[in-house]
């Protein structure tokens, strides 16, 4: 295992109950000493305003798609963004930032072993996801299992995976650790989605 990646940890509460993605990326900018705050990151991602409808028993029937930019209020009910409009909010900063979707971990491993952070959408309870879907009103189906959250890979050995996570949970915090498979399959069941912040 190479050196854990010293990542500050910024937590995204209160002001940013649903906006973990910009406060991740905020954490791996301020890796390479871009000391931008994580209300400027969440005010230039780009937003999808579609409204949220919902289904007689609560779930989602129709709401935005993450593809096009964040689903939701960052600072309240929101969802998520996916890794190629957040890197929109990246190359503002940094060249060499790559979106992965359906990558092997063993290409968010090497980056890390290169001294990248990755930004990974995993989930806050470090557990396998529910699944949960919807349409976009153009008819798109969307995939956004939860409870959806996204975490900084920091290094991986053998046996751990570790990360920053910047909830406010027992789980969360600077370096957790969680075992190398179990987190290989919460990754894959997420959808293989991450961003290599270069």
């Amino acid at each position: 295992m190479t050196a854990l990646l010293d990542v500050p940890l910024i937590r995204q509460r209160p002001e940013l109950p649903t906006g973990c993605e910009a406060v991740a990326l905020t954490m791996a900018l301020h890796y390479y000493g871009v000391n931008v705050d994580k209300e400027t990151v969440v005010r230039q991602m780009p937003r999808d305003s579609t409204p949220l409808i919902e289904n007689p028993d609560g779930s989602v029937r129709s709401w935005g798609d993450p593809e096009v930019g964040f689903v939701g209020d960052p600072y309240g009910d929101g969802v998520t963004i996916n890794p190629k409009p957040l890197k929109q909010v990246l190359d503002h900063y940094r060249g060499g930032g790559m979106a992965l979707y359906g990558k092997d971990f063993k290409v968010i491993e090497q980056a890390v072993d290169e001294g990248k952070p990755v930004l990974v959408w995993f989930t806050i309870s470090h557990e396998m996801p529910v699944m949960r879907y919807w349409k976009t009103p153009a008819g798109k189906n969307i995939f956004a299992p939860r409870p959806l959250h996204c975490i900084v890979v920091t290094g991986t050995n053998d046996d751990f995976v570790t990360f920053n996570d910047c909830e406010s949970t027992e789980r969360s915090g600077k370096n957790v650790r969680v075992e190398r498979e179990k987190f290989i399959r919460i990754y894959d069941a997420m959808g293989r989605r991450a961003l290599i912040v270069g």
